[in-house]
C-alpha cells in the first residue's frame, strides 16, 4: 500500500532539489549564478547527501556532466545561469545528443513577468536547445516541478539516451508551494520479442559472410561480454563504430576493427565482401559509413539488419531488410548462448578479419621521422594497464590513438563522437 505523502510548504528550488535526490542524483556540476540561487541554497541544506562541483567555465561543467552520464548510464546533472552561461554549456548538450548520453541541464531564467521584453540575458531556451536536445522545456509552475523532473529523468534515459534542458524562471524557484513528490523514475527500453529474435537468427544463419557492427551507448560489462560470447561461439567477426572500440575486447579472436576516422583500408574491403551487416546500437551516420560512401542509399547493396533503441533512427538513411527497435542490452542478452550451427563455415572469414586487424595495428617501422606517432602509441599500448581510461580530444592527433591503442571493456574511451574539443 502506498504511504500518504506529507505536503509541506517548500520553495520551487527546494522541491527541485528534493526531486534530484528522489531520482538518485547525488552529484551536479555548475558555475553558480544569481538566476538559480534558490536551488543553490537548497543544495546547501543537503550537502551531506549531494556533492556540487564548481567548474571555472560552463563548457567545462557541461562536459563533466556529459562524462558522468557516459560513465554511469544515469543522467549527468549540470546547472548554469541564463544567457551566457547557457550558451557556454551548449557544447555539452550537443555532445550528449550525438553521443546518446543521458544528461539534464538546468538553466536559471529571467522572472516570468519580464518574458518577451528582451530582459537582461533573456533567451528562449526551447528555441535555442530544441534542435540539439532530446527535450527542451521550461517550468513555470512550481507545483509541477515533480512532474517535469520525473519526465526529464525518464526522457534522458529511455530509448536512445540524450540530453534534457530545463529552464527555471528565478521567481518560480522562490515561490512557495505545497506539492507531493514524484516516485523514483524508471527508464523504458525496447526489448527483443521472440518473433524478432527468430527473424534475426534466420537472417544471420542464412549469410555466408556476416559482419557485426556494434556502437551507441548503454553497453554494460555484462552486455558486452554476452555479445562477445555469441560472436566467439559462432565465429562472427565484430566491428565497432567511431570511438566505441571499448565495447569488445580488441584482442578477442572475433574483433576486426572500428569504423571511424582511422579505419584501415582492409576493413572497408571486408565490409564490401560481407553479404550481411548486422548493426546493433550504432547509427549509420557519416563516421560509420565513410561520409555515406560505403553503402548505397537508400537501398544498400549488402543485406542490412539494423537494431537500434529508437525506431525513428532505423531507415533514416539506409533502408534495412530487417529493422528492430531494441536496446543493445536486450539484444545481447537474447543472443547470449545462441548457436546458429554455422561456426565451421564462418571460421576462416572470422580469422581473416581478426588477423588483418592485428596486422593493421602493428607498430610502423618509423621511417625518416625522429618521432613517429604510430610507434609511440603502439609502445604506449604495451605499457597501459587493462583498466586504463583514455580521453580523446579533437583533431588529427587522435587518429593514432584510435588506430593503435586497444581496449577491453566499456567505459574505457572518453571522447565525443561529434569531435568537440575540451
Amino acid at each position: 500500500m502506498l504511504q500518504k505523502t506529507s505536503l509541506k510548504a517548500r520553495t520551487g528550488g527546494q522541491v527541485l532539489v528534493d526531486q534530484l535526490l528522489i531520482h538518485g542524483a547525488d552529484t551536479a556540476y555548475c558555475v553558480p549564478g544569481e538566476s538559480y540561487l534558490e536551488v543553490l541554497d537548497a543544495l546547501h541544506d543537503v550537502q551531506d547527501r549531494f556533492t556540487l562541483i564548481n567548474a571555472r567555465h560552463e563548457a567545462g561543467a557541461a562536459n563533466m556532466a556529459e562524462t558522468y552520464g557516459k560513465l554511469t548510464g544515469t543522467p549527468g546533472i549540470c546547472m548554469v545561469t541564463r544567457g551566457p552561461g547557457a550558451c557556454h554549456a551548449a557544447i555539452g548538450v550537443h555532445i550528449a545528443q550525438q553521443d546518446s548520453t543521458p544528461m539534464i541541464l538546468l538553466v536559471g531564467q529571467i522572472a516570468r513577468d519580464t518574458t518577451d521584453r528582451e530582459a537582461f540575458q533573456e533567451v528562449d531556451y526551447r528555441a535555442m536547445f530544441g534542435p540539439i536536445a532530446k527535450w527542451a522545456t521550461q517550468i513555470d509552475d512550481p507545483a509541477r516541478v515533480p512532474e517535469y523532473m520525473a519526465r526529464a529523468f525518464r526522457v534522458a534515459t529511455s530509448g536512445r539516451p540524450g540530453p534534457v534542458v530545463i529552464s527555471l524562471p528565478e521567481d518560480m524557484l522562490t515561490e512557495v508551494v505545497s506539492v507531493a513528490d514524484a516516485r523514483p523514475y524508471t527508464a523504458t527500453h525496447a526489448g527483443l520479442s521472440p518473433d524478432s529474435l527468430d527473424m534475426l537468427k534466420t537472417e544471420i544463419a542464412q549469410a555466408e559472410r556476416p559482419l557485426l557492427l556494434l556502437g551507441g551507448s548503454g553497453w554494460s560489462d555484462e552486455s558486452a561480454a554476452a555479445i562477445t560470447r555469441f560472436a566467439e561461439a559462432n565465429k562472427i567477426p565484430v566491428t565497432t563504430s567511431f570511438r566505441r572500440q571499448d565495447i569488445v575486447n580488441n584482442l578477442s579472436p572475433v574483433y576486426a576493427g572500428d569504423f571511424g576516422t582511422s579505419t584501415a583500408p582492409s576493413l572497408y574491403a571486408h565490409q564490401r565482401d560481407a553479404d550481411l551487416l548486422v548493426v546493433i546500437g550504432a547509427r549509420l551516420g557519416e563516421m560509420t559509413t565513410k561520409t555515406y560512401t560505403t553503402m548505397q542509399s537508400p537501398n544498400p547493396d549488402t543485406r542490412l539488419v539494423h537494431l537500434y533503441p529508437d525506431a525513428d533512427e532505423i531507415g533514416r538513411v539506409y533502408s534495412p531488410d530487417l529493422g528492430i527497435a531494441a536496446a543493445p542490452v536486450s539484444v545481447a542478452a537474447a543472443l547470449d548462448g545462441v548457436d546458429l550451427g554455422r561456426a565451421d563455415t564462418w571460421n576462416d572469414w572470422c580469422e581473416k578479419l581478426h588477423a588483418d586487424y592485428l596486422t593493421d595495428t602493428e607498430a610502423p617501422n618509423g621511417g625518416e621521422w625522429d618521432l613517429d606517432m604510430g610507434v609511440a602509441l603502439a609502445q604506449l599500448r604495451d605499457e597501459l594497464p587493462d583498466d586504463v581510461v583514455v580521453t580523446l580530444d579533437a583533431g588529427n592527433h587522435t587518429g593514432w590513438a584510435q588506430r593503435y591503442l586497444r581496449f577491453g571493456r566499456p567505459g574505457r574511451i572518453l571522447g565525443s563522437t561529434c569531435g568537440a574539443m575540451g
